[in-house]
């Protein structure tokens, strides 16, 4: 009978580990998000934790009854992480929370954190990785994996290479998902609050990392790089992509952006070229207000504002001016008119020519009135 229960208590403990979750958020914190979006966010993805159905966000890829899927169950383990620099990325160190009580648990770690853009750029693949050299290191060969971003992506810097602080980092990330270390994420289900962003809750139900190998850590901790203090120009208005251009209907167009850690005194230039087999190209140099506006003909253009006195991340948006659309209407309008006044002028002249006529015929109605069909004086038979 001992022997029974000591095997019951050992089948029931094994399927209560296989059925435990290790769930992992990461939260972007680059400030090409907004606060509001942030904020937005973290009350979403409480509702989904706890198995409420999202009072804001609406799904934009999978099925309502998927979010099911990543509820916290009790005993499931929650970490939630920011990432978004260099520096901050490399700091990831999960320390998932053991989940008793769902909704006082939930909300607890995911306030642990945070929730302010403060970065400047957004080293996604490196918080992925950091999380699967995290997950090999202490055994567990799959998780849930839950990225909050607007999926803007620096892993790969200018020209390709970013200036990692040491080999193991890049190691690390180049050696991410590849043909021959291979992770496994399964489907993800995607939230959004505004359908024109690119910002978004994405819900991996399982990544897969038992065929992965993380790079062998140096025997010396990576060095941090400092701070990113660097200066961001980011437009606001009008915002369109390269085959996805923001549609002008007017030839004057407004360009605004914002700058974050700009400092005083900064000057901003901005290009203006056609593509698409247009020749237009327009440049405005030192401006020291956040908006331009700019008079362009039908086309399509790609539009770059950048610093012209300090180091800055420039950004770039696509429009397309499409006024000729409209012509047609002007043409027809202005046909319209010019028949409409033509006809007024035509019919007040028909008009006085009918007026002219019939006072005429009545004339000469009277004069025929005075004369008999002999020709003589009617009044000839009284005398």
């Amino acid at each position: 009978m001992r022997r029974l229960v000591t095997i019951l208590f050992l089948y029931t403990a094994y399927w209560s580990v296989q059925a435990q979750k290790n769930v992992f958020v990461l939260v972007d914190v680059s400030k090409s998000i907004k606060q509001s979006e942030l904020t937005d966010a973290k009350q979403a993805l409480i509702e989904v934790l706890t198995g409420m159905q999202p009072s804001k966000a609406f799904i934009t890829q999978g099925k309502q009854q998927d979010l099911i899927n990543f509820k916290i169950n009790p005993n499931d383990k929650l970490d939630v992480t920011p990432f978004g620099s260099l520096r901050t990325s490399l700091q990831i160190n999960p320390n998932p929370a053991a989940i008793q009580n769902v909704s006082a648990d939930v909300n607890r770690v995911v306030n642990s954190i945070s929730w302010t853009p403060t970065d400047m750029r957004t080293y996604l693949t490196l918080a992925k990785a950091k999380i699967a050299e995290y997950a090999k290191g202490k055994g567990i060969t799959n998780y849930r994996l839950y990225i909050i971003s607007d999926n803007i992506n620096d892993d790969y810097g200018p020209n390709g290479r970013p200036d990692y602080t040491d080999d193991y980092t890049r190691n690390l990330v180049d050696g991410y998902n590849t043909s021959t270390n291979p992770v496994k994420e399964e489907g993800y289900t995607r939230l959004k609050f505004n359908p024109k962003s690119d910002f978004m809750l994405s819900f991996s139900p399982q990544v897969d990392v038992s065929a992965y190998v993380p790079p062998q850590k140096p025997n010396t901790p990576t060095p941090l790089p400092p701070a990113d203090t660097t200066a961001i120009i980011k437009i606001s208005s009008p915002i369109g992509k390269m085959k996805k251009e923001a549609e002008m209907k007017n030839e004057n167009v407004s360009v605004s952006w914002t700058c974050t850690n700009c400092p005083e005194g900064i000057r901003y230039t901005v290009t203006v070229s056609e593509y698409d087999g247009g020749k237009f190209k327009d440049t405005r140099k030192n401006l020291t207000v956040n908006s331009v506006y700019l008079k362009l003909p039908d086309g399509k253009f790609r539009v770059s504002v950048s610093a012209s006195n300090v180091s800055a991340n420039s950004d770039t948006t696509y429009i397309k001016v499409s006024t000729s659309g409209f012509g047609w209407v002007l043409i027809v309008l202005l046909l319209l008119a010019v028949g409409g006044i033509g006809y007024y002028f035509w019919d007040k002249s028909r008009q006085k020519k009918m007026e002219t006529t019939n006072g005429s015929s009545r004339n000469n109605d009277i004069f025929k009135g005075g004369n008999n069909p002999s020709g003589s004086n009617t009044n000839s038979d009284y005398f």
